[in-house]
């Protein structure tokens, strides 16, 4: 509630409002005092400006605002989210970000035109295959909560890339999830029959009816419609460097405590495996690891002393920066986009 108006988040995802007198937090959150008044608005389609200019932002780009937006350094706060504005040079306005402002707030969402090309199943269950300036993009639901649609509303979409109408094409918005493969949740499509409406996968709920018709056993497919499928090559095991060795037992260590890490194991084959791949920091970082768990000194008379926790948080600490800068090095390669580091600080 804003003012004398009132809106669900369903309604205030297509509608509009017309705001006078806001304040507007840190974090980007409208304020709603007394002196605050709003109207409703007719809200703006995906396809017409001003929303329309966040696809057309390189998908490279995006992924480094996204990944900049982790560390709050400055190529996060240059989007054009946050709706504030500054005058440049020419006299137009670009926007901004505030002081203080949090550099997350937003900036992790991708805004892609993608084609849906195929499904492929994962542990955590099914994802759909987009082809997006040429990546092969893995779009996984946002939630798994069965009283959520974001599960069944993969499901549906999932059956145009197989019979109702491959190469189909959706612009979508998505929250980038750091990964070895190009990955990202998907919170919100396209209609697969009306592009100028769109379906928020969380709130909304898609039925076959929404889908474009079955072709029939009679129906060609007119050469100017056909579309070759990009060709699709999953990733296996051994394409992908082993960093989740150091990761889970940074995990571990994390849930459980140094004594998870002090238990007799395979930590010497694990490590051996990460230098293997040439991730030789990731293996003396794992042997450290363990090391500093299961180190405890004893006194003149045989007694253990206290362990040296200090020594543990260190190594835990220098484990845990390495794998998520790592993690956020393989997820710009697998998109092209640069990666902002933390000398981007």
């Amino acid at each position: 509630r804003i003012g004398d108006t009132s809106l669900t988040h369903r309604e205030l995802s297509r509608a509009g409002l017309a705001v006078s007198g806001a304040t507007v937090s840190p974090t980007g959150r409208l304020g709603a005092g007394a002196g605050v008044r709003a109207v409703r608005a007719p809200g703006a389609s995906w396809r017409a400006e001003p929303l329309d200019r966040l696809w057309a932002m390189p998908v490279a780009e995006q992924i480094a605002r996204a990944l900049a937006s982790d560390l709050d350094v400055p190529k996060a706060q240059d989007t054009g989210l946050a709706g504030d504005t500054g005058d440049t040079s020419d006299g137009s306005t670009q926007p901004t970000a505030q002081d203080g402002r949090d550099g997350r707030d937003g900036r992790d969402l991708l805004f892609l035109d993608v084609t849906l090309i195929g499904t492929v199943r994962e542990a955590a269950g099914e994802c759909l295959l987009a082809d997006c300036d040429g990546l092969t993009v893995r779009l996984a639901a946002a939630h798994d909560d069965p009283a959520l649609p974001d599960r069944e509303n993969l499901r549906l979409l999932a059956l145009l890339a197989h019979g109702r109408g491959p190469g189909t094409r959706l612009r979508v918005v998505a929250r980038l999830t750091p990964a070895p493969l190009p990955r990202a949740v998907l919170l919100a499509a396209s209609h697969p029959t009306d592009p100028d409406t769109h379906v928020d996968l969380g709130l909304d709920r898609l039925r076959r009816a929404d889908l474009p018709a079955e072709p029939t056993a009679g129906t060609s497919v007119g050469a100017g419609d056909a579309r070759p499928a990009p060709t699709v090559q999953p990733a296996t095991a051994s394409d992908e460097a082993p960093v989740h060795l150091l990761r889970r037992r940074v995990h571990q260590a994390a849930s459980g405590g140094r004594r998870v890490l002090a238990f007799p194991g395979s930590k010497e084959s694990e490590a051996a495996r990460l230098r293997r791949y040439g991730l030789g920091t990731a293996g003396a970082l794992l042997t450290a690891l363990h090391a500093t768990a299961a180190e405890r000194a004893r006194d003149p008379f045989g007694r253990l002393l206290p362990a040296d926790t200090g020594r543990f948080a260190t190594a835990w600490l220098g484990a845990a920066v390495y794998t998520e800068e790592v993690d956020r090095a393989l997820c710009a390669a697998a998109w092209g986009a640069s990666s902002p580091g933390l000398d981007s600080r």
